[in-house]
């Protein structure tokens, strides 16, 4: 069960609409009674925030059993878990290779970090604990599995350690998995059977049903989605470029004399670990890769500019230190800046992508894009698709790429506008503040203040200072239980 909000309150209400699906069958609900050495929530096994997660877990449950009372929790002990040796022999290849890559998302996340090689011995303590709690939970459901019938698996987001193991066993086990999360600090609820959110298929088959569903509407859908993504209106994510200047352009690039060809990056730590799900392509390191392009045979008919995303000035410093040692080469526009990322692809001739979003807005714009290896809307044909570097630069030097058909990025846009994931019991009633069947599931003032030095001590390890810049707002979070995060 996640116990954090809003993934608790979603995953109450997702779990009731699953129930009541399955002719109401018994529903089970397992918690993590300090079971795991180490998980996404509380990394460093912290008993104080243990403590919130517990109460929590508990209080969310007699909820849902009071509308559903063909319903029972059990705790999962740290003895459940451990106290029988792991047979490590009894995991094939890919078991091990997707439980590694739920633990390196889980840090990535935590860190914004791609490579794992940079860890400190910290860090390493995490992951092996992380690693030990992922097989001891596939062993666990396995056990339990052989033992009970179950048709059904809900489990949070599966790209992180502690989900990535539930959605083995499932396979292993011919267990149905649902899984659940929410973009917009959960405003938007999605969820999925079988399958990652984040697989390509699954962004292609819902985003076709949902543009068939509203065919008629879809231009003008479209038109609206673009315009709030330019005038930095959130929709379905955060308006990362709220800081950024409506028309501006920074003068270095206005004086650049070649036509002009923009590098859009992004953080890619999501996507690197993905495992399974993209495991047909292969995600290159975009600082290589840009390297290589400024240096190539381009040059001599194009000047380059490097746009970094808004929210990437969170990530591990070893990679904003290659970053900066970038901009001795070419320019770069840094996640502080406030040239418009819009105006940028009006100016440009070109536009070259790797997993960033920005594809889908360009193509809009009827700008050709070069996508440099895999993303998520790669099958909407909206970008000239190439696996190297090497290729990209062979297309664009010998102009073998065009502007590609419109329709994908509608495609795209009318799914952001009108994605149909309803959960009856589940309200958004603001920023931080969500209810499962009316009902608020926060944990009491005292167990908050408690955690505060745990919560801290992760904010200094992790060397994020947001919670100095943005004191206020995490003063009010602690104070009225809420879990506001700033837009």
């Amino acid at each position: 069960m996640a116990a954090q909000s809003p993934s608790l309150e979603l995953n109450l209400a997702f779990s009731e609409k699953i129930h009541l699906e399955n002719n109401r069958d018994k529903h089970v609900f397992f918690m993590c009674d300090r079971a795991l050495k180490s998980c996404s929530v509380n990394v460093f096994n912290k008993k104080s925030i243990c403590n919130i997660c517990t109460h929590k877990a508990k209080k969310g449950f007699k909820e849902f059993k009071k509308r559903n009372p063909k319903s029972e929790l059990i705790h999962i002990k740290r003895s459940d878990l451990f106290n029988k040796e792991i047979n490590y022999n009894n995991f094939s290849d890919d078991q091990n290779n997707e439980f590694l890559l739920g633990v390196h998302s889980t840090i990535g996340s935590q860190l914004r970090l791609e490579n794992m090689d940079l860890l400190n011995n910290r860090w390493k303590k995490v992951k092996e604990r992380m690693l030990e709690s992922s097989y001891a939970l596939y062993s666990y459901f396995d056990s339990f599995f052989t033992t009970n019938k179950v048709n059904n698996f809900v489990i949070f987001n599966g790209r992180l350690s502690c989900g990535r193991p539930l959605i083995e066993v499932s396979k292993k086990n011919s267990v149905n998995f649902h899984l659940f999360d929410a973009a917009l600090n959960g405003k938007v609820p999605m969820y999925s059977t079988n399958e990652m959110f984040h697989s390509i298929e699954f962004e292609k088959r819902n985003s076709l049903i949902t543009y068939l569903k509203w065919f008629k509407d879809s231009r003008s859908l479209a038109e609206q989605y673009f315009y709030t993504k330019i005038n930095r209106v959130e929709v379905d994510d955060f308006a990362y470029t709220k800081n950024q200047i409506s028309g501006h352009i920074d003068e270095t690039i206005k004086e650049l004399k070649k036509p002009l060809i923009s590098i859009f990056v992004s953080s890619d730590d999501e996507y690197r670990f993905i495992g399974l799900d993209w495991g047909d392509y292969y995600i290159l390191d975009q600082i290589d890769s840009i390297r290589k392009l400024i240096n190539s045979k381009l040059s001599e008919k194009f000047d380059f500019v490097v746009k970094m995303h808004p929210n990437q000035k969170n990530i591990h410093k070893s990679i904003m230190e290659r970053y900066k040692l970038l901009a001795n080469e070419v320019n770069v526009l840094f996640p502080e800046s406030y040239t418009d990322s819009y105006a940028l692809i009006k100016h440009s001739e070109l536009i070259v992508n790797f997993c960033s979003s920005i594809s889908r807005e360009a193509n809009y714009m009827r700008k050709p894009v070069v996508q440099i290896g895999p993303s998520l809307y790669m099958k909407f044909l909206i970008a000239n698709l190439v696996d190297s570097t090497d290729e990209a630069i062979d297309l664009i030097y010998h102009k073998k790429y065009k502007i590609m058909p419109i329709r994908g990025s509608i495609i795209s846009f009318t799914y952001e506008m009108k994605s149909s994931f309803a959960l009856k019991a589940y309200d958004f009633i603001e920023d931080g503040v969500y209810t499962y069947g009316g009902k608020s599931c926060r944990a009491p003032l005292y167990l908050r203040l408690i955690a505060v030095p745990a919560k801290l001590y992760v904010h200094i390890i992790k060397g994020n200072l947001d919670i100095l810049y943005n004191f206020g707002m995490y003063l009010r979070n602690l104070i009225f239980g809420q879990t506001k995060v700033k837009r």
